[in-house]
């Protein structure tokens, strides 16, 4: 079995057995390696399930299954940044939630870009053994709440296909894995 093959049987376990799909992923994380180079340009995202708690997960895969506006992600190498491409028919929901928010820009038909971040490696959070891809949304040009708690890390486990872990910092500063996610070059 390929790894992108394991990758999504991770992802169709989730609902059936949760604890052993989240133990594949994490074992898959552990053995993937710092992208070098790093990420440059577009890349298309996968949802692969989220981590939270069983029945917030199931809610999640149901809710995500149905409507997804999240599509990927963009890297600029040179600038050490990036921001996460969505559908535009969720920005309603983002413009309720973070009003004040200004950061969309326009992407082509039907596609917008928001939530900047800024990346560079470092060991993994709950990973201190694995040198991560580091995608930091705490950042001054981003909405405090929910957003500016997230950092995502990434790593490579075959040519052009990366796994992601997107990390919740909790009021305690301790940092708890929400959701599994894949990139590949768009």
């Amino acid at each position: 079995m390929s790894i992108r093959e394991a990758v999504q049987a991770a992802r169709q376990q989730a609902g059936r057995e949760r604890a052993a799909a989240l133990a594949a992923l994490d074992e898959l994380f552990a053995e993937g390696r710092l992208p070098n180079p790093p990420p440059e340009g577009r890349y298309r995202g996968e949802l692969l399930t989220p981590s939270l708690h069983p029945w917030l997960d199931a809610f999640g895969r149901a809710f995500t299954g149905w409507w997804l506006p999240w599509q990927g992600k963009t890297f600029s190498r040179a600038a050490h940044t990036g921001d996460n491409i969505f559908t535009n028919d969720g920005q309603w929901l983002a413009r309720l939630v973070w009003p004040t928010y200004r950061g969309y820009v326009p992407d082509g038909a039907g596609q917008t870009r928001a939530l900047q971040f800024r990346t560079y490696s470092g060991p993994g959070r709950l990973d201190p053994s694995v040198s991560v891809f580091k995608i930091d949304y705490d950042w001054d040009v981003n909405p405090r709440f929910l957003v500016r708690s997230v950092l995502d890390e990434l790593v490579q486990v075959d040519d052009d296909y990366y796994l992601g872990k997107a990390l919740l910092r909790q009021r305690t500063g301790a940092y708890v894995c929400a959701a599994y996610f894949a990139l590949s070059p768009a």
